[in-house]
């Protein structure tokens, strides 16, 4: 693909780094027009960055936690890991989620508080997800639809451009369309990365019985949002 868009006497501008930093800044500044006034710029920016370390963490750890543990001893000491490739994007969900959790909890907020950065995830995402494709990790599997692309030494899926694209169509409905935007996040992109994880051959996350990693997490989103929905069902009808 095209790992290197730009390299000029010596200067390199690489794809993936640079359409990562580009989906933090979209993700930021779309935030930064959407916080409720509850939360304050400086609870945000706090909040942002906050955010922004626990999913670098946490996307390195779930990397590591897939990896042969020879392996996993060689990239702990090495600082190119730590701050180069190898991230796994539910582990940086996972951890942004867990900081966001420890935030409300100190801050003595309800989740609602922190529901206006669902969109911009999304849309942030997207963007992420073309530099994977430019890249040419998270890489599909082997297809011989016309759309395909030629990718270590195959036609492939080009699997990172239906999820950029699935990710705008649920960023546009959740914004226009839900009122639960936490519950539609969970339950569409956990159905969709379900999904598409049987369109990927990229195979070095790991998977545990029969499926993915990468599957296990998103239904443990699926029965999350089953299980809020529940929740606030029945917290609508001891209203009535």
């Amino acid at each position: 693909m095209f790992p290197k868009l730009l390299e000029v006497s010596g200067f390199v501008i690489y794809s993936y780094p640079l359409f990562i930093g580009l989906s933090w800044g979209l993700s930021y500044r779309l935030g930064e027009a959407r916080y409720p006034e509850l939360l304050g710029r400086k609870r945000y920016v706090f909040w942002f960055v906050g955010v922004f370390l626990f999913s670098w963490i946490g996307a390195k750890l779930l990397f590591l936690l897939t990896q042969d543990q020879w392996k996993n001893t060689e990239l702990l000491v090495n600082s190119n890991f730590w701050l180069g490739g190898g991230f796994v994007y539910l582990g940086g969900l996972l951890g942004g989620a867990a900081f966001s959790l420890i935030f409300l909890i100190q801050q003595k907020l309800n989740f609602k508080a922190l529901e206006f950065s669902i969109v911009p995830l999304l849309l942030g995402h997207s963007v992420g997800r073309l530099g994977c494709f430019l890249a040419g990790c998270c890489f599909g599997t082997v297809s011989e639809l016309p759309w395909s692309i030629h990718l270590h030494h195959a036609h492939r899926h080009p699997v990172q451009l239906y999820e950029s694209f699935l990710l705008l169509m649920l960023a546009w409905f959740i914004e226009k369309k839900s009122s639960e935007k936490l519950i539609h996040y969970l339950m569409g992109y956990g159905l969709l990365r379900f999904v598409l994880e049987y369109f990927r051959g990229d195979e070095i996350r790991g998977s545990y019985s029969f499926i993915s990693t990468s599957q296990w997490i998103s239904l443990a989103m699926i029965l999350m949002a089953i299980g809020l929905k529940v929740k606030s069902q029945v917290i609508k009808n001891t209203e009535i």
